[in-house]
C-alpha cells in the first residue's frame, strides 16, 4: 500500500474513533470497516484515568479482534490537563510486520490528536456559555437564549431581570471570598430550584445575574430574593442571609433584541439600587427613556467641556434710572451639530450629580478670561454674575476654589458675583452662611438667586450677607397677564425689606414698560430681561459693553 494511501486511511480512522464512546458505537463500526478494508493490524482499548486512577471514560475498539495477540499489547500514555491521563493499549496482530507496527503506532498517535482537538472544542463551546467561577451560564447564555426566543415568537412568556445581591462587599469581609464563592454557586442553585430547563439563570459579573423566568414562575424567584438563607459549609452555623434588588422587565411581543432586554433591565435596576425604599423596581418605558436620556447627556458633556462646544452668553443687567449697562449674568449654552440645547433639558441632569460643579467652574473660567481680555484691551468691564449650584454647598473649599481662578486670570475680585439659590435645609443653611462670609472676606459679592421661588424663611437674608437679592420673575406675573395684587404686595413688602438690609435688588423676567413701571415704584432700580436683551454670545455682549 502506498505510504499517501495509508496515512489517510489512519487519520480518517483516528477521527471516527475518537468520536467513538463505546464499541457499539457508529463512528467505531465505520472506523472497523474502513481499517478492515484497507489496512491489517490489531485492536485498540483506549481509556481516561483521573488523578487518583479511577476510570472516567472507557472506549474499547478492536480491529480483527479474532486474530489480535494480546500478549503483545503496549500501552501509551498521554497527560492531559486536569490531571487526566489517557492509555491507548495496542494489540498488534500475529506475525505483523515491523513497518505496520510503526503505522500502528503512528495511528495511536493521531488518534490522541484527534481526542486531543475535540476536548479543545468541548472546552471552547463550554467556557462561551459558562461562568469559570461558579460553573452556571453566563450573559453570553443569556443573550442568546433571549434572541432565540425572540426569533420563536415566544418571548413574551417571559419576565427578565437583572439582580444584584445586597451589600455583598461586607459578606466577603465577613466570610472570606472562598466562602463567597460557595455562596454564589449555592444562590443560584437556589434560585433555579423549581424552575424549567427553558428558564435561565446566569451570572453577569461580580454579584449580578440575569433571569429569563416564565412569568408565572415570578413571584416564587421574587419571594427568594427577598431574603434567603444560603448555607456555605458543612458546620450548621455556616449560613448566611442573602437578600437582593433587581431590576424586572415583563416583556411583550415587540422586543427586538436581547440588548433592548438587557438594556431595559439594567434601567430598571439601577431604579432600585438608588431607591431608598424599592428593593424590585419594574421597567417603565417612560423611565427608561429617562435614563438613556440621562446617560446621553452625561457621557456627551465631557466631551463637551474637552471640545469648548458649551458657549458662555451673556445677558445684560440695565438701571432703571438711565438704563445703562450696568452688569451681566453668564449663562451656558451647549451647541451640539450648529443647533443650540434648551437649559432645561440637561441642567437638571447634570444637577442629579456632581457634574453641575463641573460646569460650574468651567462657565466661571471662561467668565474670567474674558473679563482679562476686556482689561487688556481697554475696554472697563462691568461685573458679571456666576450661577453656582446648591451642589457646591457641601465643598467646604469652594471659597478657595473660586478665589484661585479668579487669580489665576488676574481678574479683579470686584468683578465677579457669585449667585447661590436659596435653601431651606438647615445644613445647606449653615453652609452658606460660611460661604457668603468667606467670599465677601475676599472682596467677592454674592447674590441670592430666584428668590421667593423655595418659600424660604426670611432670616435667610437677615442673617447671611448677600449684597444682592434677585427678584424671581414670578413676583411680576404671567407676560399675558397682570400680577394679582396679592404679588404686588409681596414684591413690595421684598424689596422694601432688602433696602432697609442695605441690599440691591434687581428683577429678572422683565419683559414690557409695566413691568418696568410697577419697579420703579416699589423702588427696585436693576433689571433683566427680554425688553432690554436676549442672552447672547460674546462677541454680540462685547459690542454693547464698548458702545456703553
Amino acid at each position: 500500500m502506498k505510504k499517501e494511501l495509508c496515512e489517510d486511511v489512519i487519520m480518517d480512522c483516528a477521527e471516527l474513533l475518537s468520536k467513538a464512546h463505546t464499541v457499539d458505537a457508529e463512528e467505531n463500526k465505520e472506523a472497523v470497516r474502513v481499517a478492515g478494508k484497507e489496512l491489517q493490524f490489531g485492536g485498540l482499548e483506549m481509556k481516561r484515568l483521573d488523578a487518583e486512577g479511577n476510570t472516567v471514560l472507557q472506549s474499547i475498539c478492536f480491529m480483527k479482534p479474532e486474530n489480535v495477540d494480546r500478549s503483545l499489547a503496549k500501552e501509551y500514555c498521554y497527560a492531559e490537563e486536569n490531571g487526566v491521563t489517557a492509555v491507548y493499549t495496542v494489540y498488534p496482530l500475529k506475525d505483523q510486520s515491523e513497518r505496520m507496527q510503526k503505522w500502528l503506532n503512528f495511528f495511536v498517535m493521531q488518534l490522541h490528536e484527534a481526542n486531543e482537538r475535540q476536548n479543545l472544542v468541548q472546552d471552547a463551546n463550554y467556557y462561551r456559555y459558562h461562568d469559570p467561577q461558579t460553573k452556571h451560564t453566563n450573559m453570553a447564555y443569556f443573550s442568546e437564549c433571549c434572541d432565540f426566543y425572540i426569533k420563536n415568537k415566544i418571548i413574551d412568556r417571559y419576565t427578565a431581570m437583572s439582580v444584584n445581591l445586597t451589600d455583598f462587599t461586607n459578606l466577603n469581609l465577613m466570610i472570606g471570598s472562598r466562602n463567597c464563592d460557595m455562596v454564589l454557586i449555592r444562590y443560584m442553585d437556589w434560585l433555579k430550584e423549581g424552575l424549567e430547563d427553558d428558564e435561565v439563570v446566569s451570572r453577569t459579573s461580580g454579584d449580578q445575574f440575569a433571569l429569563l423566568i416564565r412569568k408565572e414562575h415570578e413571584e416564587m424567584i421574587l419571594e427568594k430574593l427577598r431574603s434567603s438563607d444560603i448555607s456555605y459549609g458543612t458546620n450548621p452555623n455556616d449560613v448566611v442571609t442573602v437578600s437582593a434588588e433587581a431590576g424586572i422587565y415583563r416583556l411583550t411581543a415587540d422586543v427586538e433584541s436581547h440588548h433592548n432586554i438587557i438594556q431595559a433591565v439594567s434601567n430598571a435596576l439601577n431604579v432600585a439600587k438608588n431607591s431608598v425604599q424599592l428593593q424590585f423596581a419594574y421597567y417603565d418605558p417612560l423611565t427608561a427613556d429617562a435614563s438613556e436620556k440621562k446617560k446621553f447627556y452625561e457621557e456627551a458633556f465631557e466631551k463637551a467641556l474637552i471640545n469648548e462646544d458649551i458657549h458662555i452668553f451673556f445677558q445684560p443687567k440695565v438701571s432703571l434710572k438711565d438704563y445703562d449697562l450696568i452688569g451681566a449674568e453668564a449663562l451656558s449654552r451647549w451647541f451640539v451639530n450648529g443647533e443650540i440645547l434648551p437649559p432645561d433639558s440637561f441642567i437638571p441632569i447634570l444637577e442629579e450629580t456632581t457634574r453641575i460643579c463641573e460646569l460650574d467652574f468651567y462657565v466661571l473660567g471662561h467668565v474670567c478670561k474674558s473679563i482679562q481680555s476686556w482689561i487688556q484691551h481697554g475696554v472697563k468691564p462691568v461685573k458679571v454674575s456666576v450661577n453656582f449650584s446648591r451642589r457646591h454647598l457641601s465643598n467646604k473649599n469652594l471659597v478657595h476654589d473660586i478665589v484661585q481662578v479668579l487669580d489665576k486670570y488676574e481678574v479683579p475680585h470686584q468683578y465677579i458675583e457669585v449667585e447661590l439659590t436659596e435653601t431651606t435645609i438647615d445644613a445647606d443653611y449653615e453652609a452658606l452662611k460660611q460661604i457668603v462670609y468667606g467670599l465677601r472676606e475676599y472682596g467677592i459679592e454674592s447674590s441670592v438667586d430666584d428668590f421667593g421661588m423655595g418659600y424660604s424663611s426670611l432670616s435667610l437674608i437677615r442673617d447671611v450677607p448677600f449684597k444682592v437679592l434677585k427678584i424671581d420673575k414670578s413676583f411680576l406675573g404671567d407676560k399675558n397677564v397682570e400680577p394679582d395684587e396679592r404679588q404686588r404686595a409681596m414684591m413690595k413688602h421684598v424689596i422694601s425689606m432688602a433696602n432697609d438690609l442695605g441690599m440691591e435688588c434687581i428683577a429678572e423676567g422683565v419683559e414690557n414698560m409695566e413691568h418696568v413701571q410697577l419697579l420703579k415704584e416699589n423702588k427696585c432700580y436693576m433689571a433683566q430681561g427680554f425688553l432690554f436683551n436676549k442672552p447672547v454670545p460674546q462677541e454680540e455682549f462685547e459690542e454693547i459693553l464698548t458702545q456703553s
